[in-house]
């Protein structure tokens, strides 16, 4: 049977033990902090992106922008604005290859950094909402795409004119978007919103207007 000072010694290993193995634990949930360079990036493959994307060349555009991410990676936060701004520009070229897939990570990654960075009220924030809506409805997420436009609405109708063209496009997707979830009191409200927009801004005898009444 062993005796008080054996308990003792056995009880102090123990507690050893935990406490290195806590100790070892956090040391691996401590990432090494990141070592940015001074100064500023260069922007030359964000100019060839914008040059690329203005005559259709996608592709091209796409690894531009993909290049300039990784160049502002050795300058910024990973959860800066200006990194923000990359998935943004990334999502919106894959967006336009229909890769939705792919356009829906970026825009997540933009939304994410957004809600940390941006005030809960911005129109920089509903402008990603509408974008991760659009790729949601590109996937035909029909029901997912609803949650993110109502949320850039919400923030669209508070801060933008009557007159403002988002806000248009925000009810021309919502009733689009209801009517394919079989919503059509929803789909009808959102209709009536546009015919009211275009009524008030392109007058009751434009084509546009006919054509949603």
């Amino acid at each position: 049977m062993p005796n008080g000072k054996t308990i003792l010694i056995s009880t102090l290993l123990f507690i050893s033990f935990l406490f290195t193995a806590c100790f070892d634990e956090e040391k691996k949930e401590l990432k090494p902090s990141k070592v940015l360079l001074e100064g500023t990036p260069s922007e030359e493959n964000y100019k060839l992106a914008q040059k690329y994307f203005a005559e259709g060349e996608y592709e091209k555009a796409l690894a531009a922008h993909l290049k300039q991410l990784t160049e502002d990676l050795k300058y910024y936060e990973d959860d800066s604005l200006e990194i923000a701004l990359n998935y943004n520009d990334i999502g919106l070229v894959y967006g336009t290859l229909k890769d939705y897939e792919k356009a829906l990570v970026y825009y997540m990654k933009t939304m994410k950094i957004d809600e940390v960075r941006l005030d809960s009220n911005s129109t920089e924030r509903s402008t990603t909402y509408f974008n991760v809506a659009s790729a949601h409805e590109g996937l035909t997420n029909y029901d997912e795409a609803i949650i993110y436009y109502e949320k850039a609405l919400e923030i669209d109708e508070k801060l933008l004119a009557k007159n403002d063209e988002e806000l248009l496009a925000l009810y021309e997707s919502l009733a689009e978007a209801y009517k394919h979830v079989s919503k059509e009191v929803l789909s009808l409200k959102y209709l009536k919103k546009v015919l009211l927009f275009k009524e008030r801004n392109y007058g009751k005898e434009d084509e546009r207007t006919k054509e949603t009444r």
